[in-house]
């Protein structure tokens, strides 16, 4: 594909291929007939586009996900900017900006794939699925669920979880901003052990830093490799270290990596993750569309994406990293990639083409088709009004591009996300009179609020005897090794005698009742409550608070 981008008598072929593969992508996404994709190995980049859109996504604890483009001067396509955008909180910004590869069972932990089966039990899976009778999607659920295996310390080939605890949190905090600027900076803080709270992207593409203690104090963080510094404001913990050695570590890794990626393919690609949360999947697919064929077509761009591939693909860096232009972050002008994109998501389908106009095209395509200019102010825009020839989407069930029957199926069987279990939290709530988080009148996503918290009372939601003896029984469906799973994730574990106690249990069964008891969502629950939640005294008993 760079080969054909630097030949203009080529380029034409290599906008033809992402055309080809985006409707492939999209097309996959539509079908009406439930199909199972299992990701054995590695599924990245193309093969995300092939996965990530099916209704059953079966991980192993071989498979190795990620969207490794911004490595090689690219954006992540293939509707990624779309699923990227609605995993929860800052995950998916995360994973698309540091190309972070994602292993084994946690991909179905943190919400990529919708089912987890040890890789020896796959040809079993297969021969069960192939003689369904009835093989519709609750049948083909609740025949993979059958071959879950609880996570176990030192577990044959389960890999100690990552994406959990305090590194979980500090991954919303420090990538919420809009601007890849203030990323770095929340990461440097971080690194130097200065915690960061709940940056929030305001409308004008700034980000508000807020602190919960009175004390904000201005620290200069210096950036490597770039003159002066870069001020932000931050939280002091005056009273005991907020960021654990796990955060700090992670922060420097994670930090060192971006800057080692193309700081125009992230400045793009967290502009297209950011836009694309509030767009259908099929609006998404035009965006990158057009973001591909500026990728093709313009000099500055271009220039990223060949040099990437080259370095990284082809000299596999024998030759050294990759010469960006620009090379840092703070050289790209923010305003002219948001406009790129802005640009790309605007462009619509060619009008009728005559054969008389077709064959006028096809003489003026064999003469020399230069680039398209970028201003020396680091100005990008594309020069195309239109998307591809024969670039037509169709959303063949709900007319909408959001999925098969009008919902999003691709999340439709897998783990409850976070968002979902906050909600819950929410309703369980009978305090009369207590504010509600921020945002939640309107219905907002957890990932974009600043909560000031609810509570759910130990004394309050509760269920009547038959349905807490059906309850019970969905719990025993999962007892086993279930304890182990909990301490595996690092959560702690409860036992029958400490459930009415315990404020916890309660949300746990009503999201264990509405999922059928699915294998895996009691551990999910309990660390996310571990994560999200604190307890405090409510009424006449203990509750939770759900703190952002």
């Amino acid at each position: 594909i760079t080969t054909q981008i630097q030949d203009s008598s080529t380029r034409d072929r290599a906008v033809e291929f992402f055309r080809d593969e985006f409707m492939l992508d999209f097309h996959l996404s539509q079908l009406q007939k439930p199909y199972v994709v299992i990701m054995d190995g590695f599924t990245m980049g193309g093969g995300v586009g092939l996965s990530m859109h099916a209704p059953f996504r079966i991980a192993t604890e071989r498979t190795m996900f990620a969207m490794p483009e911004t490595d090689i001067g690219y954006f992540t396509d293939v509707g990624a900017t779309h699923f990227l955008a609605h995993l929860d909180g800052q995950l998916g910004t995360y994973l698309g900006l540091s190309s972070k590869r994602v292993q084994g069972r946690e991909v179905f932990e943190c919400g990529i794939a919708t089912h987890y089966v040890h890789s020896r039990n796959i040809p079993l899976l297969l021969e069960r699925l192939s003689r369904l009778e009835e093989a519709n999607h609750s049948v083909i659920d609740e025949t993979i669920d059958e071959f879950y295996e609880h996570r176990t310390p030192g577990g044959s080939g389960d890999v100690a979880p990552y994406l959990v605890g305090d590194v979980r949190n500090a991954i919303d905090q420090a990538f919420r901003p809009r601007d890849p600027n203030q990323i770095i900076e929340n990461l440097d803080a971080l690194s130097g052990g200065i915690p960061i709270h709940n940056s929030a992207v305001l409308d004008d593409g700034k980000s508000k830093v807020s602190t919960t203690d009175g004390q904000d104090r201005d620290t200069s963080v210096e950036v490597p490799g770039e003159k002066g510094s870069v001020s932000a404001s931050y939280k002091a913990a005056s009273s005991k270290p907020a960021v654990s050695v796990a955060v700090e570590t992670w922060a420097k890794e994670t930090a060192t990596a971006l800057r080692e990626r193309s700081p125009t393919s992230i400045c793009i690609t967290r502009e297209a993750i950011f836009q694309a949360k509030e767009m259908t999947l099929k609006a998404a697919f035009e965006m990158e569309m057009g973001l591909a064929q500026a990728f093709c077509t313009d000099e500055m761009l271009a220039h990223d994406f060949v040099e990437g591939v080259q370095a990284k693909l082809i000299d596999k860096g024998k030759k050294g990293p990759p010469k960006w232009r620009p090379s840092t972050i703070r050289q790209v002008d923010m305003n002219a990639m948001r406009e790129v994109v802005h640009s790309a998501s605007s462009l619509t389908v060619p009008p009728t083409v005559t054969k008389a106009q077709d064959e006028e095209k096809t003489k003026k395509s064999t003469k020399a088709m230069p680039f398209s200019s970028s201003s020396s102010s680091n100005s990008s825009s594309t020069s195309a009004k239109y998307l591809p020839e024969g670039f037509v989407l169709e959303a063949v069930a709900s007319g909408d591009g959001s999925g098969a029957k009008g919902e999003d199926v691709r999340v439709a069987f897998g783990l409850p996300t976070e968002d979902a279990i906050r909600k819950i939290v929410m309703e369980m709530s009978k305090e009369k009179g207590k504010p509600r988080g921020k945002g939640e009148e309107k219905g907002e996503s957890s990932s974009e609020s600043e909560g000031e918290g609810e509570t759910v009372g130990e004394g309050e939601g509760k269920t009547s005897q038959k349905e807490g003896e059906a309850v019970e029984g969905l719990v025993d469906r999962e007892a086993k090794g279930s304890g182990d799973a909990m301490t595996a994730l690092g959560v702690g574990r409860t036992t029958t005698a400490t459930r009415a106690a315990d404020p916890r249990e309660k949300i746990v069964e009503s999201i264990m009742r509405a999922y059928k008891g699915k294998p895996g969502v009691r551990e999910r629950v309990y660390e996310v409550l571990e994560r999200k939640c604190v307890e405090r005294k409510a009424g006449n008993g203990s509750g939770l608070e759900w703190r952002e």
